[in-house]
């Protein structure tokens, strides 16, 4: 078939080449006629002299194909917008498939210039078809799901909304029918604009990740043709989302801080950090930037769930980046801002750590294991008093702060089973220093808690003491 186009062309240039040049020898002919009567060679009046024999052109190969119609003069007296049309269907139902890959950009960019156009209907439903014959079924079924919302009225509705039944029975596995079908039978109210981001937001919700590609290209086309659209932050966020579901996440990390830079006043722009975030700390390991963001979120957005989001992500990753303070830090504001929630225990442990562990503050970690106690109640506070005494005797090195914590478990909680374990704690740190104060221990144990095991223990150390 190539071949055969070629020379083709062949021809039509050799025929035009042989028809010029027959023109301009009758036209120098002419000019010497007039040249020899104005000087007097020629008479005014002579016989007219016989036609010249007419040449017939050279040809190789074939004769030429005659000019399609589409492109005569009178398709292109219409003006280049509809002569291009004309153009593109014409070509566009060529069977090579090398014409149809290389008009198919061209339909789609005679679209993008002229999407209220008369034919665009028509326009569309063949860039759906072409997409079909090279083999890109999705492409083509999003193509058809476009034709539903946009031109409804159209002439080519009925041949757009079969195709697309077709297609869509034939191609598309069980998974991508349901949904796809079910996205065909929605109609969304509002203008031209409206309808069309609304079905982007919804076939990237459902469908998204099967028809990732044709639907990132619809969204491009979108923003395109609607700069201003009033409703271009949602549409944004819920193409970032669709890169995000699709595990594309540095295209993701990309949509989001665009969306963010071009929505100022969004009420989604909370939302769209938080997921910014997540991006950059779980999938990009970006851990320095997704601490910005998320510092950013709990100052802009206090008391949301987003801020909320945020202060539970903030302080490990501070710690995963060896940012201490600001790890402490946050774990008070979690423990000032939602001292009711269950996490706000677990910022008074993780707090305690930190300082004990990575700051060498003992102390203040001691202090702030006694702030627990103070908020919380029986095993809680019990367990936070016995860590504050290990700190006081590891790493402070105070037997008098080890033994207040001891004291502090038996008067607040005398009928625990840990408070004789925390009296027999107190008699032994006491035993090293003031003999007096360690019977007198030993002495509660054995009254107070006589059916605990503990007692007897006491028991032999008090004889021992006394000598017995």
């Amino acid at each position: 078939m190539k071949k055969s186009r070629t020379m083709v062309i062949v021809s039509a240039i050799l025929a035009f080449s042989g028809a010029l040049a027959l023109a301009q020898e009758n036209h120098i002919t002419l000019e010497n006629g007039e040249a020899q009567q104005k000087a007097g060679q020629l008479p005014e009046k002579e016989e007219a002299l016989p036609a010249a024999p007419s040449r017939e052109p050279i040809v190789i190969g074939p004769s030429p194909a005659p000019v399609p119609a589409a492109v005569s003069q009178p398709a292109a007296a219409a003006g280049p917008v509809r002569a291009e049309w004309e153009f593109l269907k014409v070509k566009g139902a060529d069977k090579d498939e090398d014409v149809q890959a290389l008009m198919l950009p061209q339909l789609a960019d005679w679209l993008a210039r002229n999407p209220d156009d008369e034919y665009a209907g028509e326009a569309l439903l063949l860039k759906a078809q072409l997409h079909l014959k090279l083999g890109d079924y999705k492409y083509a079924l999003v193509d058809l799901l476009r034709h539903q919302r946009e031109f409804p009225q159209s002439s080519s509705a009925a041949a757009a909304a079969g195709l697309f039944t077709e297609t869509l029975e034939k191609k598309a596995d069980k998974k991508s029918l349901a949904q796809l079908s079910g996205i065909a039978k929605i109609r969304e109210p509002g203008e031209k604009a409206d309808k069309l981001a609304a079905l982007l937001e919804i076939t990237a919700e459902r469908a998204g990740e099967a028809f990732y590609e044709p639907l990132t290209s619809e969204f491009r086309e979108f923003f395109n043709r609607f700069p201003l659209y009033a409703k271009s932050d949602e549409l944004r966020l819920a193409l970032a989302d669709l890169h995000f579901k699709k595990e594309e996440y540095l295209p993701a990390e990309l949509a989001y801080e665009k969306m963010i830079q071009l929505s100022a006043g969004s009420s989604l722009l909370a939302r769209a950090k938080n997921s910014l975030g997540q991006v950059l700390s779980d999938h990009l390991k970006e851990y320095d930037a997704a601490i910005g963001v998320y510092q950013d979120i709990a100052a802009s957005y206090p008391g949301t769930g987003e801020a909320w989001t945020a202060y539970g992500r903030l302080p490990k990753l501070a710690e995963k980046q060896k940012k201490y303070p600001l790890a402490v830090d946050t774990y008070e504001k979690i423990i000032s801002l939602y001292p009711d929630k269950l996490e706000a225990y677990g910022a008074f442990q993780s707090e305690a750590r930190v300082l004990r562990e990575e700051l060498s503050k003992p102390a203040e970690a001691a202090a702030v294991l006694n702030r627990l106690a103070d908020k919380y109640n029986g095993e809680k506070a019990i367990e936070a008093l016995f860590l504050a005494a290990e700190i006081a005797r590891k790493d402070i090195k105070d037997p008098a702060l080890e033994i207040k914590n001891y004291d502090r478990i038996v008067a607040e909680y005398p009928a625990d089973p840990q408070a004789p374990k925390a009296l027999f704690a107190a008699a032994g740190v006491y035993e090293k220093t003031n003999l007096d104060k360690t019977r007198e221990y030993y002495a509660k144990v054995i009254e107070k808690y006589a059916d605990n095991p503990l007692a007897k223990k006491a028991q032999k150390r008090l004889d021992a003491l006394n000598g017995k």
